[in-house]
């Protein structure tokens, strides 16, 4: 599993197995946001939890020798108990500016890590749209698709059943008329016996 399918897998679950469509996906999905104070909420503690990790681990890898802005948000972290805001970031930089940090590397150091950030999204939009057409394209057209296939069951059983009344009311009518017609030829055929029978009874008497 890529690493971008491993954060993913915060809200969806990612397989690479041949069978993974067949299993269901236990967490719903959310959207992600900078880390930081205008972070956006995510759709659970385990899944913000997750991004950080993930997040601390990305910036660790590309982290260079020397003090720059990770050691410094780092260092902020640990200052964590002082009260004052200003005060946090002055004793951090004050700490680093020891070993060669200056604001200028500080800022750079900062943007370089907003370009990882970028890139990294970059790679994880990709992987989102990968597993949306996976997870989720791929199956609204098997719906779509079953869902035209019971329209075409459907007008081929209206037709069925449009053949069925009409096959029903030729059936009643073929009945109708075979019926009449043999009670018809059962009339006339006892009228014909009669007539002969009379006419044998006449034959007897006249000749």
């Amino acid at each position: 599993m890529s690493l971008a399918k491993k954060i993913l897998s915060a809200f969806v679950e990612i397989d690479d197995d041949k069978d993974s469509d067949e299993k269901k996906s236990d967490s719903s999905s959310s959207s992600g946001g900078n880390a930081g104070s205008g972070a956006v909420n995510y759709s659970s503690a385990a899944g913000s939890e997750k991004f950080k990790q993930y997040f601390t681990t990305l910036f660790q890898e590309a982290n260079m020798p020397g003090p720059d802005y990770f050691e410094f948000t780092k260092m902020i972290e640990a200052m964590k108990t002082v009260p004052e805001e200003q005060q946090r970031y002055l004793g951090a930089f004050a700490g680093l500016s020891v070993q060669g940090l200056d604001k200028a590397k500080l800022v750079s150091s900062a943007n370089d890590y907003l370009k990882i950030l970028d890139n990294d999204a970059k790679n994880f939009n990709s992987t989102v749209d990968a597993t949306i057409n996976e997870k989720v394209q791929a199956k609204k057209t098997a719906v779509e698709e079953k869902g035209k296939r019971i329209q075409e069951l459907t007008r081929e059983i209206t037709d069925l059943n449009n053949q069925m009344q009409l096959l029903t009311a030729e059936i009643k009518e073929n009945e109708e008329k075979i019926k009449n017609s043999t009670g018809s030829y059962t009339a006339e055929l006892e009228n014909m016996k009669q007539k002969i029978s009379n006419d044998i009874a006449k034959i007897n008497k006249y000749i």
